[in-house]
């Protein structure tokens, strides 16, 4: 056991010794060549020569802003639709509908936004979604009716897709490897804990009871609301003009002059010093690797191979990543998306209700059955907000913990799994309400595993792939983000009970998948071969 411990010890200080050296020498190129006027070198070796500071920081806030600002649009739907329900005249058995409405554009559009974000670039993507996203949500804030509003919000989503993923790649492709993973994760954690400004918005903005007559409609709380939920969007995709594209992109192009420009900018921007007295001066063509492995997406410059990419997803040794991760992201969709979007309408029926014990069917039952003898109730409690601005803040911080803590991917997401599976089944069984509502909250801890996630995807595709990767797993959690609403949205009033241990089942069955992920060890294998 001794001589295991020992041989254990030396592997990994050899690998660190391995990670010193690689570091040392690239900062001792750039000591020994920063007045050289020529010193060529690959991307990689040149986003570290550029370091990771200040610009990172920046790019990666406003990635930061655009991640959050779809994801408040998309869960603001929970909040606006009780509101809105007495004046848009929404029936129970369409609110699952409508609350998937920015999931059900996602999907439909998540291959077309991935491809062109490959294609065209990250910039002109990210601007132009970001933009369409915040006109037509703007707009749906002033429809008179359901079906107006609903088309609205429908065209909205189909500009989500891009915003609430393509920021995880843009970010990594920024930086020097060895800070990819920790940016994901912080910036997933960060996202989560931003979402408070959705039940702290609408506790704000719904709290007063007034109406404004405005030709065709009255203007109401819920209204502004929508409103400035869009508002995030527009401000975001003014910010991302002044952007630069992502140099990865830029050599997949062919584009190495344009690469090394973003590099420099990078450079000066971290270091103080002028972009010329950067030690790098040109950029090796993936091409002019000497191992044939190395070479990377450069050399898939031809129609060919641009045709094929995009199916190359669906063949080894894509395939079994991609099965596996769009698995994942399914189930942990249909929780974050799926049934957490009921929780304010949930906890806000168990705290209306009369009688203060009983599990949440039981006091939903007692709800559904007092409102139908007392007319249409648009009103949300304080309690509800509380409870939901609280644990948000709570939940929030603790994502943010986990996602800085030194567990590797595969343990934060196996550990979320369980959590929100034990979760799901407190807040089915409790009969009390206040510890029901807390455990209904912590599905919310779902939204830990998107960072881990996304980045073992980042990991496990090509450059030339990763837009499209990123955005086809994340269109499979949109269709767990719609199969979880709809599901939810039936079954809490025909089969309650039934429905929080299904979805338990699910978190506990993607807790096992998990653990087919690489770990961290086999994914440092594969690096070499990350661009092939």
């Amino acid at each position: 056991m001794v001589v295991m411990d020992i041989t254990i010890k030396l592997g990994v200080d050899a690998e660190k010794r391995d990670s010193n050296m690689r570091q040392a020498m690239v900062t001792t190129i750039a000591a020994e060549h920063v007045h050289s006027p020529v010193l060529e070198a690959d991307l990689e070796d040149a986003l570290e020569l550029a370091g990771a500071g200040k610009y990172q920081l920046l790019h990666s806030l406003l990635m930061l802003a655009t991640l959050f600002a779809a994801i408040l649009e998309m869960i603001g739907i929970a909040f606006v639709l009780p509101a809105a329900a007495c004046d848009l005249n929404v029936p129970d058995n369409l609110k699952g509908i409508i609350t998937s409405l920015p999931n059900i554009g996602v999907i439909l559009t998540a291959p077309f936004w991935g491809r062109a974000s490959d294609s065209l670039g990250r910039k002109p993507i990210l601007l132009g979604s970001l933009a369409g996203a915040g006109v037509m949500t703007f707009v749906a804030s002033f429809m008179p009716s359901l079906v107006t509003f609903a088309l609205f919000k429908f065209a909205c989503s189909l500009f989500l897709s891009s915003p609430s993923s393509l920021g995880y790649a843009y970010v990594s492709e920024m930086l020097p490897r060895r800070r990819r993973d920790y940016a994901v994760l912080v910036i997933n954690g960060l996202v989560n804990l931003l979402t408070v400004f959705s039940p702290g918005l609408a506790w704000i903005i719904l709290s007063f009871d007034w109406h404004y007559p405005l030709g065709v409609i009255d203007l109401r709380p819920w209204r502004v609301l929508t409103a400035v939920y869009s508002l995030p969007l527009l401000l975001t995709a003014l910010c991302m003009l002044a952007a630069d594209e992502s140099p990865k992109f830029l050599m997949t192009r062919g584009k190495d002059r344009e690469a090394l420009d973003v590099v420099k900018r990078i450079y000066a921007v971290n270091t103080g010093f002028h972009e010329d007295s950067f030690c790098v001066k040109s950029l090796k063509s993936p091409c002019d690797l000497p191992d044939p492995e190395q070479r990377g997406s450069g050399c898939a410059l031809a129609p060919k191979a641009h045709s094929q990419s995009a199916w190359a997803l669906l063949r080894p040794p894509h395939l079994k990543w991609f099965a596996l991760t769009g698995v994942l992201m399914f189930g942990l969709f249909s929780f974050l998306n799926g049934l957490f979007l009921f929780a304010p309408d949930t906890i806000n029926k168990v705290m209306s209700g009369e009688s203060t014990s009983g599990t949440v069917c039981e006091l939903i039952d007692q709800s559904d059955n007092s409102t139908s003898s007392s007319g249409c109730v648009d009103s949300i409690s304080h309690h509800t907000f509380f409870i939901m601005v609280l644990t948000t803040l709570v939940y929030g911080a603790l994502v943010v913990g986990a996602s800085l803590s030194p567990l590797s991917k595969k343990t934060l997401l196996v550990s979320m799994f369980i959590v929100v599976g034990v979760g799901c089944l407190i807040a089915g069984l409790s009969t009390n309400r206040i510890a029901a509502g807390i455990a209904m909250s912590s599905l919310q801890i779902t939204a830990l595993g998107i960072g881990p996630l996304t980045a073992y995807v980042v990991d496990l595709f090509p450059t030339t792939l990763r837009g499209t990767a990123v955005g086809a797993v994340m269109m499979f959690g949109r269709v767990g983000s719609v199969a979880g609403a709809n599901a939810a949205g039936v079954s809490l009033s025909a089969a309650c009970m039934v429905t929080f241990y299904a979805f338990a089942f699910l978190v506990f069955f993607c807790a096992a998948l998990s653990f087919l992920l690489p770990s961290e060890k086999a994914l440092k294998s594969r690096e070499p071969v990350m661009d092939s």
